[in-house]
C-alpha cells in the first residue's frame, strides 16, 4: 500500500491514517468518514516521500502532518521486517 490518507480530529486531539493502494482509494476512504472521524487532511505518497494533496485548512499544521507520516512510515517499515 503506497499511499496514506490522513485525517485529524482536533476536538478529540486524534490523528488517523489509512493505507491505500491508489489515490482513488484514499478519496473513497475520505468519503466514508463520519462526523466524529475528523476532517480529511492530506494524501501522502510513501514511495516518493511527498504529499500529493493537503487540505488548505492544514497548511499551518506541517509539524503535525509530518509527525503522522513519520510514525506511519516507521510502523510500515517495522511490519515489513
Amino acid at each position: 500500500m503506497r499511499y496514506l490518507a490522513i485525517n485529524i480530529n482536533y476536538k478529540l486531539d486524534q490523528d488517523w491514517y489509512h493505507r491505500c493502494g491508489s489515490v482513488l482509494e484514499c478519496y473513497k476512504y475520505f468519503e466514508r468518514l463520519g462526523p466524529g472521524d475528523g476532517g480529511k487532511a492530506a494524501i501522502y505518497d510513501t514511495e516518493i516521500n511527498k504529499y500529493l494533496w493537503i487540505d488548505e485548512k492544514q497548511f499551518d499544521n506541517d509539524d503535525r502532518l509530518n509527525k503522522i507520516v513519520v510514525e506511519a512510515v516507521n510502523k510500515i517499515k517495522t511490519n515489513l521486517k
